[in-house]
């Protein structure tokens, strides 16, 4: 029978997958939603004399792909950077700040402090600050010094008029890590993106697949990063480039690939990989009751009731 898809309507994107143009992936996504692809196109009237529209010609064709990651993702925020991650490794680890606070006339160990980056403040309980430390050979409050020895810090006692704690910033290196870089001369580079999204026809409730693939696209750099515990999405937009260099010739902007197949998800379970549904021993059925038992989970010959019939009596 041929395939025939009329009305539908789309679940959800289930994964936002981005390639090179040498087809290996740069990143894979699954949290995207409000995902949409505009399209524009410049036209031309051409008038008579009296100014009325006797055709319209249209020149040009221009496209926008927008969407929303409900977290945030490293690939997301460096994408839009046109930056590379960084990767703390033994072979090269990255220099990071660190900030810690600790009680007055206490002392922080350092760990792979770089030399000469130790920053301190004093903290009042209401807040305020003092400011204007240097190192020293020991920690007094009267001249502004904090110790230093062996990368061990140490802080003045506490006192009258005298801060509760001190926050220390200082630089280590690491070799384990990432760093996400945004650099003003740096911009995006094209991207091959396929996203897979799931959509119910409906007279058929099967959940299908189908596939939109934009050839040539362009993140777009212009991007806003919220630190707000209460939003934590990122926006992820960008232009959808024309395929200029298309094998067929054809001058694509994106391809929706409907396949005549049922979406198939994988479950994966925290239980015993021979179990069923029901969660029970690895015979069990969806009752989780005896390896024998029906659904009822009643003794090994029992139907659906609970007694020796359906009746449920004995």
């Amino acid at each position: 029978m041929a395939f025939i898809l009329g009305n539908h309507t789309i679940d959800e994107i289930l994964y936002a997958v981005a390639q090179d143009f040498d087809d290996v992936i740069l990143y894979a996504l699954d949290q995207l939603s409000g995902a949409q692809i505009e399209v524009s196109a410049e036209s031309q009237d051409i008038t008579d004399k009296k100014g009325n529209v006797v055709r319209t010609k249209y020149r040009s064709k221009a496209g926008s792909f927008s969407a929303t990651n409900a977290f945030l993702h490293p690939a997301v925020m460096n994408t839009a950077s046109g930056s590379d991650i960084t990767e703390a490794t033994d072979a090269a680890p990255i220099e990071m700040p660190k900030i810690e606070v600790i009680p007055a006339g206490g002392s922080l160990t350092t760990v792979n402090l770089v030399e000469g980056t130790v920053a301190v403040v004093g903290l009042y309980a209401n807040g305020a600050n003092l400011t204007g430390f240097t190192q020293g050979a020991t920690a007094d409050l009267a001249t502004k010094k904090f110790g230093l020895a062996n990368g061990v810090v140490t802080v003045p006692a506490a006192g009258t008029d005298a801060p509760i704690q001190y926050l220390i910033k200082y630089t280590r290196t690491v070799t384990s890590g990432i760093k996400l870089s945004n650099l003003s001369n740096k911009f995006p580079n094209s991207q091959r993106l396929t996203l897979q999204a799931s959509y119910v026809d409906p007279c058929d409730d099967n959940l299908r697949p189908c596939y939109i693939y934009i050839p040539s696209f362009m993140p777009d750099p212009n991007m806003t990063i919220s630190f707000d515990a209460e939003n934590q999405t990122v926006d992820f937009n960008g232009t959808v480039q024309m395929d200029y260099c298309a094998a067929d010739g054809d001058r694509v902007l994106y391809y929706i690939f409907y396949p005549d197949e049922d979406l198939v998800t994988t479950v994966t379970t925290s239980g015993d990989d021979s179990q069923n549904a029901g969660g029970g021993d690895a015979n069990q059925n969806a009752g989780g009751g005896d390896a024998n038992q029906n659904a009822g989970g009643g003794d090994a010959n029992q139907n659906a009731g609970d007694g020796d019939n359906a009746g449920g009596g004995e």
